[in-house]
């Protein structure tokens, strides 16, 4: 009988896993029928969005492990999270402050409550990190004094972390809410080194669980300082998440906390004194360590991922790497990034020094990437942009016309125009001149407008 997925996921559970999820094939407390526990709403169960047995329990303890007032199990990813967030403050017609590099999920939110969205700007580093510094965050709350709420991430997929401590008293002091997407960080709360979102006051947060915890594939929780924006964020929940959750994903959660709370704490240090050693290595073999370079920035950075700087660039290290059964996160033009969990033996990190020995680095010329652009001329809101008809038009005739979807160049991944913005030559040459893996929101040669 043909199990064409089942043949698919055995063959990549053979090989090394220094990407999501942060389970990195292993079963926390030993291997479980799944298809024997996975069930839905029964008497001897519970029910997600009125708890009163497991559920409610599992949510307390996790609630306690983060520092939380409340906590919301989630099982579409920290999506459904990051979407009750963005509209837990802002009611339809509020405005938001989001960062322009901010995920999809956060620009989809405010299209699903009908936010208004004043974009925060990112800077770059000559290398093409991209990050928010504090003093833009601030100033931006200065000249929007409408706005109900901040949005920010961190970290960012390199392991980047933005203080938020100054920023957070910042927004509560002019009377904004501060969310968080830290997606890639559920593994703070066990962390010596860098405080969680809500240890720095935040007022709800988001985090990935199968990211950097041993939890299944989408499964999320979301935090809330504040026991009274537990009633608004659940019926927001209700109407962002399915009514059929995974309880087997549930479980994972669970499961994940209890791990944690058991010996997180001892596996995280252990294996980011393994990265460290990696780190220290790097030069003599070639390489570089990208948090080095970025010192500079003022951000924090997680030990726990290791970013690589590569002279052949990232995408040669990264096929190498593939070629000898290691599989990393992610790269880009110049690093690869490679994320580690409590999950992981820190003897097989260190292996990769000796992985990295066997693949001389040949320099190459990498292009530094262009200035980020200026923000268009924003012509309607981000909702009525994307919920109007709209069209697709050519790349080469789309001068004028008004976005209706996010569209931009990866690296760096900050959107060129977003709904709603007019789209000007710069935006379309820059889209023009790549090759198609290297944009998003491009559909063949077009861009989705808002029809005339």
């Amino acid at each position: 009988m043909a199990r064409p997925m089942f043949d698919m996921l055995q063959a990549a559970a053979e090989r090394r896993s220094f990407h999501m999820p942060g389970h990195k094939g292993g079963a926390p407390f030993g291997a479980v029928d799944l298809y024997r526990l996975d069930t839905t709403e029964t008497p001897l169960s519970d029910d997600l969005y009125a708890p009163e047995r497991g559920i409610a329990e599992a949510q307390r303890l996790y609630a306690g492990a983060a520092g939380a007032a409340r906590t919301l199990m989630l099982t579409n990813g920290s999506t459904s999270g990051i979407h009750v967030m963005v509209q837990l403050y802002c009611r339809e017609g509020d405005t938001v402050l989001l960062p322009r590099n901010a995920h999809l999920s956060a620009v989809n939110g405010c299209v699903m409550g009908g936010v208004k969205v004043r974009w925060l700007p990112v800077s770059m580093t000559e290398d093409g990190m991209c990050y928010m510094k504090e003093a833009d965050v601030i100033a931006a709350m200065d000249a929007h004094p409408e706005a109900k709420a901040v949005f920010l991430a961190r970290p960012d997929y390199y392991g980047c972390c933005l203080p938020l401590d100054r920023i957070v008293e910042a927004a509560h002091a002019r009377g904004v809410r501060v969310v968080v997407d830290e997606a890639h960080g559920a593994h703070f709360p066990w962390s010596a080194e860098i405080a969680s979102a809500g240890a720095c006051g935040a007022d709800a947060w988001v985090q990935s669980v199968h990211k950097t915890l041993p939890g299944l594939t989408g499964s999320a929780v979301l935090h809330l300082r504040d026991e009274s924006d537990h009633p608004r964020a659940l019926r927001l929940l209700r109407r962002e998440q399915t009514s059929s959750p995974s309880f087997v994903q549930l479980m994972s959660i669970d499961d994940a906390r209890a791990y944690m709370e058991e010996c997180g704490g001892s596996r995280l240090r252990a294996v980011a004194a393994a990265a460290d050693e990696v780190r220290a290595a790097l030069p003599a073999l070639g390489y570089r360590d990208a948090h080095a370079m970025w010192r500079g920035t003022g951000l924090r950075f997680d030990r726990t991922r290791l970013v690589i700087d590569a002279p052949q660039g990232g995408a040669a290290l990264s096929e190498a790497l593939q070629a000898r059964g290691v599989d990393v996160e992610m790269h880009d033009h110049r690093r690869v990034v490679f994320i580690l969990s409590a999950m992981d033996d820190p003897d097989e990190v260190r292996r990769l020094t000796d992985i990295l020995e066997e693949i001389p680095p040949e320099k190459v010329h990498i292009a530094p990437l262009p200035m980020l652009a200026a923000i268009p001329e924003r012509v309607m809101e981000v909702r009525p942009a994307a919920m109007a008809e709209c069209e697709s038009v050519r790349l080469a005739e789309c001068e004028g016309w008004i976005a209706a979807a996010p569209a931009g160049l990866y690296p760096p991944g900050v959107p060129l125009v977003c709904p709603g913005e007019r789209i000007t030559a710069e935006v379309a040459s820059r889209l023009i001149n790549v090759k198609n893996q290297e944009r998003f929101g491009v559909e063949g040669d077009t861009l989705l407008c808002v029809s005339v």
